[in-house]
């Protein structure tokens, strides 16, 4: 069971990290291009994603 738990939050830990990278490609290509994509987030994940970048 702990196994499953340790490679479930390996997982989620990863995805949340190719999310980062991927959020930074849109940003690059935004400023590389000046085009404007919208991003609607729901709270939940906006709040999230502000966590993960605060332990970076």
């Amino acid at each position: 069971m702990e196994k499953q738990k340790a490679r479930a939050e390996h997982l989620a830990e990863r995805a949340d990290k190719k999310v980062i990278i991927f959020d930074m490609l849109v940003d690059m290509a935004e400023k590389e291009y000046d085009i404007a994509y919208q991003k609607n987030y729901t709270p939940e994940l906006l709040n999230a994603s502000k966590k993960i970048k605060k332990k970076q």
